[in-house]
């Protein structure tokens, strides 16, 4: 009876681990390309270490929002070039691509792939 136990707790513990391994993508933990992306339209109500957006439409997403800009996201601004995050203004309109995932805090968090200033 010890064996099944100790058998079954092994092949818990490495379906555990196995669900850690980084996937085919390189692991994406939200800012790098790969995976699927989501869309969202926002406007900014403000600009520090993250970028608090009020989300205007998205296919999950409503409400306030705070976006992390990681060193992969890409900032495009209105005339297409490349932007520094603090380009950013209150009361910009953003096109956030993201992976889909939503990190549960209040508010909610996501890692922007791209932001785009509409």
């Amino acid at each position: 009876m010890k064996n099944i136990i100790k058998i079954a707790l092994l092949v818990l513990t490495l379906s555990l681990l196995a669900s850690c391994a980084p996937n085919e993508n390189g692991g994406d933990n939200g800012g790098g390309g790969g995976g699927q992306a989501f869309t969202l339209k926002a406007t900014v109500n403000a600009v520090g270490e993250k970028i608090e957006v009020d989300v205007i439409e998205g296919e999950y997403a409503s409400g306030i929002y705070w976006v992390i800009v990681s060193d992969e996201t890409e900032l495009i601004g209105k005339n297409g070039k490349k932007i520094a995050k603090y380009d950013i203004k209150v009361g910009d309109t953003l096109e956030i691509v993201y992976n889909g995932q939503v990190m549960m805090s209040y508010p909610p968090q996501i890692v922007a792939r791209k932001i785009t200033v509409l």
